[in-house]
């Protein structure tokens, strides 16, 4: 869910242009305008608004990226952490009278909570560093068509929430709706053939 969280906020980010130069910068100077971050953060989000042409592809290419890793479930230990870092850092940002608290704060115990329950796995020194970044299976003897199956449906029900939500620009959000869940669903795809991966490590590793 945090990995579909993020694709859907690349492709709805991509289509309101946030990401480019001119965007990126009213996004910052808006959050900084109207938000109470403390003054040493409104500092450095005029930096960040100051370089925006350099930090609005960064961050286009860390979000998207970060959501494909978390669908993947590859080092999930460290990039939930790295997840609850960044929403910690867009909940400071957007601190204002009439924006409701537990927006993002529950979003970023949820990531907190699924770091530390997956690091245990990451850090098991009786595995393999291959065996540890690519973690447990999920589908474990599920057979492969029921696997494209549930790839399917999380794509399809990602797609149906944002045409409900009309996520986006109003003339905008079914792109976003059909590429978020495309994507989603590819990646639960590619989930469950790196799962077979998983499996023969887990299997090789002895008990």
């Amino acid at each position: 869910m945090l990995g579909a969280l993020f694709i859907s906020v690349f492709f709805e980010n991509l289509h309101k242009k946030l990401y480019g130069p001119a965007g990126y910068e009213g996004l910052i100077e808006g959050y900084k305008a109207q938000g109470n971050a403390p003054g040493v953060w409104k500092d450095f989000m005029g930096f960040i608004a100051d370089h925006a042409s350099f930090f609005g592809p960064v961050q286009a290419v860390f979000e998207l990226s970060l959501g494909l890793v978390l669908v993947l479930g590859v080092g999930t230990g460290v990039f939930s952490l790295i997840a609850a870092a960044h929403l910690t850092a867009l909940w400071i940002s957007e601190l204002a009278p009439r924006r409701w608290v537990w927006e993002l704060l529950s979003l970023i115990v949820v990531a907190v909570v699924v770091g530390i329950g997956s690091l245990p796995a990451l850090l098991d020194g009786q595995r393999s560093w291959t065996s540890r970044i690519l973690g447990p299976p999920t589908f474990r003897s599920l057979p492969l068509p029921s696997r494209l199956a549930v790839a399917v449906l999380c794509g399809s029900a990602l797609t149906l929430v944002l045409l409900a939500a009309k996520t986006g620009t109003q003339a905008h959000y079914p792109q976003v709706a059909w590429q978020s869940g495309l994507t989603f669903g590819l990646a639960v795809a590619a989930l469950g053939l790196l799962d077979y991966r998983r499996v023969e490590r887990e299997v090789a590793v002895p008990a």
